[in-house]
């Protein structure tokens, strides 16, 4: 059969295709990754069997293991293909790297130098992938954590700083705008009330920022605070005279406050804020650097698409996640074309009560949501030994997928077999079974190949939104999953790990949609010259 279809026209015109032949280069990409992955996976578990690793643990090899796929290789949302990422969320990532160097320390400290292997051992346990904590004596990483968390501290201060004077600035507009409401007020007990409760407003507003040390040029002592309390105070009375020069003091005083503890239109991303920032940055490299040669390059793959919000490797999951796409999708459009194309042709060639039970069978399962029939299937294998594997997505596709090739080939078989050279098979002799299975079956080979490539892309597809809806993929990377994870981080502008699972089964879905154009357009009778 193999050997017709390679000689035969169609094959040579799909040759000549261009784009196919480059959608099918992708497609062999696509294949020998998840092929390598396979392999790598294979002889790892072979090696836990044995008891001995023949995957090295840090070599380039394990980066395709499911554990290094989930395993997290830096502070979440880091920016992809070398991105700057906004300043708030540098500290956070600087932050999250500090806290998680300074607690191995912390640990290590209290095993103290009587138990150096143990020390050592706390120390490893903070690594993320390649990245690790110093190769310094321990009293050398404790000097550099106290100094970087210095440098912490300082910036929390002027954060907290900022914070205050903005509350200050709302607590001062806030009473303004209660002191001018007080002549045309209906109830004026009530607006004297109000207006007495704003001023108090911005007396706490002030014993907070006295109560923060903060290092700023207004200053407010408790005699400030008390002198403030009489102005609220006056003010239920209805005297408001003292208080509006007072606040308009207040105010012109906040504004310079403001503008000299942030410079620049830019706010948090002021020079200043930059500086500090970069400082921070600066002393959390030395207490855990980034690493060089080999190890680099690695983290440096690792990290090219940024990470998630776990720290994984968004990278490193949209591949794991195509070897995924290319099992199923292969085993799904395999099994449905010949299981479809034995029910089909068995259907047209044999007739009667066969014909009619096929045809049954996929007219009750064509009336059905497809969606609805899919979820239903996959929920048939919950609390089983075989939920966390793939088995249930392959049984949920195949049993609904076969149905289009059993329609189309159940048609070609109908006509196939009027032709003379099945009537001359009967003429000889040769059994209604061999004549299906060696004659009429092999002239359906075009079909076939037609509708495992349309398979593969609805299986690939269907797999992704079954897993977005929690009732496909269980464990393991898939784009289905990656998509389903990335939710919470759009909502915080970050879309690397949604676009990259876009990005790949794009591509993918793609290069098999040109494939099957392609071969519809050779194989087709009305196409083929």
């Amino acid at each position: 059969m193999f050997q017709r279809l390679k000689k035969s026209r169609g094959i040579g015109k799909f040759r000549r295709n261009r784009w196919a032949m480059v959608s099918l280069a992708v497609i062999g990409l696509y294949a020998v990754i998840a092929a390598g992955i396979m392999l790598v996976e294979a002889l790892d578990a072979l090696g836990e069997r044995m008891g001995h690793r023949l995957i090295p643990a840090n070599g380039w090899a394990s980066m395709l293991t499911s554990g290094s796929v989930a395993e997290r290789v830096g502070p979440r949302w880091v920016g992809g293909l070398g991105s700057e990422s906004t300043s708030s969320r540098r500290i956070d990532q600087a932050d999250f790297v500090f806290s998680r160097a300074s607690e191995a320390i912390s640990a290590a400290t209290l095993v103290g130098p009587a138990d150096p292997a143990g020390a050592q051992q706390k120390l490893d346990q903070a690594a993320m992938a390649e990245r690790r904590i110093a190769d310094l004596p321990l009293d050398e990483l404790v000097r550099l954590r106290d100094a970087a968390r210095a440098l912490f501290e300082a910036f929390d201060s002027g954060k907290q700083v900022r914070v205050l004077l903005n509350k200050l600035s709302t607590a001062v507009t806030g009473a303004e705008r209660a002191l001018a409401d007080l002549p045309g007020a209906g109830d004026a007990a009530k607006a004297r009330d109000d207006a007495s409760r704003s001023v108090e407003d911005v007396m706490f507003a002030l014993e907070d920022l006295s109560k923060a040390n903060a290092s700023t040029r207004i200053i407010a002592g408790q005699s400030e605070v008390d002198a403030w309390q009489t102005i609220a105070d006056a003010v239920r009375e209805g005297k408001t005279d003292g208080a509006g020069p007072k606040l308009a003091a207040l105010r012109d005083a906040l504004a310079a406050e403001l503008s000299a503890t942030s410079p620049g239109a830019a706010g948090s991303d002021s020079p200043e804020t930059l500086a500090k920032i970069a400082a921070i940055e600066s002393a959390v490299q030395r207490l855990m650097p980034m690493p060089t040669g080999a190890a680099g390059l690695r983290t440096d793959i690792r990290l090219l698409l940024g990470t998630d919000a776990s720290g994984r490797s968004i990278f490193l999951r949209g591949i794991y996640s195509a070897k995924t796409a290319i099992q199923v999708g292969v085993v799904v459009a395999l099994l449905a074309v010949l299981i479809g194309a034995l029910m089909g042709s068995a259907a047209a060639y044999f007739g009667g009560w066969i014909d009619i039970f096929v045809t049954w069978c996929y007219s009750t399962l064509s009336s059905l949501p497809q969606l609805v029939l899919l979820a239903v299937l996959a929920f048939m294998f919950l609390n089983t030994r075989w939920e966390t594997t793939l088995v249930p997505i392959y049984v949920a596709l195949t049993l609904t997928f076969w149905i289009g090739p059993a329609r189309v080939i159940r048609g070609e078989v109908m006509k196939i077999k009027e032709l003379e050279y099945v009537q001359a098979g009967k003429a000889i002799g040769f059994s209604r079974v061999y004549i299906l299975i060696r004659h009429i079956i092999p002239n359906t080979s075009h079909l076939m190949f037609i509708n495992f490539s349309l398979l593969f892309i609805g299986a690939v597809k269907t797999e992704v939104i079954l897993t977005f809806l929690g009732i496909g993929v269980k464990e393991g990377a898939s784009w289905g999953r990656m998509i389903s994870d990335a939710a919470p981080e759009v909502i915080n502008g970050v879309f690397w790990q949604i676009g990259a699972a876009t990005f790949f089964m794009l591509v993918l879905v793609l290069a098999f949609n040109v494939v099957s154009d392609a071969l519809q357009d050779a194989f087709d009778p009305r196409h083929v010259g």
